[in-house]
């Protein structure tokens, strides 16, 4: 498989697709789970929130051990392990035991799908990097769309265990591919060792490392921004405004053309060679606006869906155009521990958008507050916060690489 081939895009992106597919394709079966369990309503997001604490915690082992033993046997058992668990959560019989199960599989996707950007980064630097993380990106960016359409295929031919079956199956078919179609990328001499005091210093090299913990910590929280809104979206949607199952698999899918769209916008000015700062100020100044201007509507009294979900397209448009421009900034100028620094980036992504996800889950099940307030109102906090890292900390700095430990 030839890094330059379309095959080897989409080949990354069914890698990356795992959290859409483990967390899209559930969202409109969460009303179903929280009958079955006998739930308060917004309760049935925790499945979501659980699955992110999962993928948080495992890159920032994944990544050391993929820098140590390679690419290739790291995928191979994590994406055996997020099926087995896919499998558990068919049978689990008890709320508590779902989530546990979904903690678990989120804790093998989290290894997996830091990979690619890694892999990426083995291969390929600089403008063609970016140029290969803009195509998998928009590949990746389909999913969103196609996996709330499919899990809503899938219930009508069973319940929502058979969501979690498709999720194994898938898996599957994923350990196929990379166990006969991909070589290894990560060349023997560049590995790296598991010394514990090695690993020690190599996280403290990064999380010193002012780009890349700017860098890494501006994508978690434009993460956090839009996954607020989406782990509420079937409460906002079907259970607040009443729209049917079928009607929230095509808006859902309306908004998240979003990331497809600033995905491809992103890869057609990687090509004309616009500079990549001038792409996240862009990206930034306009996410910042689409998320206050949804709150501003929100808290005006405009809840119907054709006021609260074009604030939310235009921002999931700035994170398609932003996203793989700022995740390379932050591993530019550690090509040398780009596993460590992708699983920590993923780790970083996933304990913010759990935190967002599970705090409004649980506000909005307690509170009197329409959920589309607190949404679009974390959305701005999220993104006030990134758009300040990048414009007063970050914009126009240049930085040296460090030394590996």
């Amino acid at each position: 498989m030839q890094s330059q081939s379309r095959r080897f895009t989409f080949f990354l992106a069914s890698i990356t697709s795992l959290t859409s597919i483990s967390i899209d394709m559930s969202l409109p079966a969460v009303p179903a789970i929280e009958r079955d369990f006998s739930l308060v309503a917004g309760h049935g997001s925790l499945t979501l929130s659980l699955f992110l604490a999962g993928y948080a915690l495992t890159p920032l082992a994944g990544g050391p051990l993929a820098d140590r033993f390679g690419r290739r046997p790291v995928l191979i058992v994590s994406l055996a392990l997020f099926a087995a668990a896919a499998l558990a959560c068919t049978l689990a019989q008890s709320f508590t035991m779902l989530l546990v199960c979904r903690l678990l599989q989120g804790c093998a996707s989290g290894v997996s799908v830091a990979l690619p950007l890694a892999i990426v980064r083995d291969l390929v630097e600089g403008q063609a990097a970016r140029q290969r993380i803009s195509e998998v990106t928009m590949v990746n960016a389909l999913m969103p769309i196609l996996a709330p359409i499919f899990g809503s295929w899938v219930m009508l031919l069973g319940s929502w265990r058979w969501l979690f079956g498709t999720q194994a199956a898938f898996a599957g078919i994923v350990i196929l591919l990379v166990v006969f179609d991909f070589k290894e990328s990560l060349a023997p001499e560049r590995r790296q060792g598991l010394h514990p005091a090695r690993l020690a210093r190599n996280y403290w090299l990064l999380i010193t490392h002012r780009q890349f913990l700017g860098y890494s910590l501006i994508y978690a929280l434009n993460f956090a921004c839009i996954f607020s809104f989406i782990a509420v979206s079937p409460l906002i949607l079907m259970q607040t405004e009443g729209v049917s199952r079928h009607l929230y698999t095509l808006l859902f899918a309306a908004i998240a053309m979003g990331t497809i769209l600033g995905s491809f916008a992103s890869g057609v000015l990687n090509r004309r060679r616009l500079p990549v700062k001038r792409i996240i100020t862009a990206g930034m100044l306009l996410m910042t606006v689409a998320s206050f201007t949804g709150a501003g509507l929100q808290l005006a009294g405009l809840h119907r869906p054709w006021f609260v979900l074009p604030p939310v397209f235009l921002a999931l448009f700035c994170f398609g155009l932003t996203a793989p421009a700022v995740t390379l900034e932050a591993l530019e100028p550690v090509p040398h521990l780009a596993g460590s620094g992708s699983g920590a980036i993923r780790s970083l992504q996933m304990i913010f958008g759990s935190a967002a996800s599970g705090l409004l889950a649980a506000f909005c099940a307690r509170s009197a507050m329409r959920p589309e307030i607190a949404a679009t109102l974390t959305m701005s906090v999220a993104v006030a916060a990134s758009a300040s890292l990048y414009f007063v900390a970050l914009r126009g700095q240049e930085t040296m690489p460090p030394e590996a430990g």
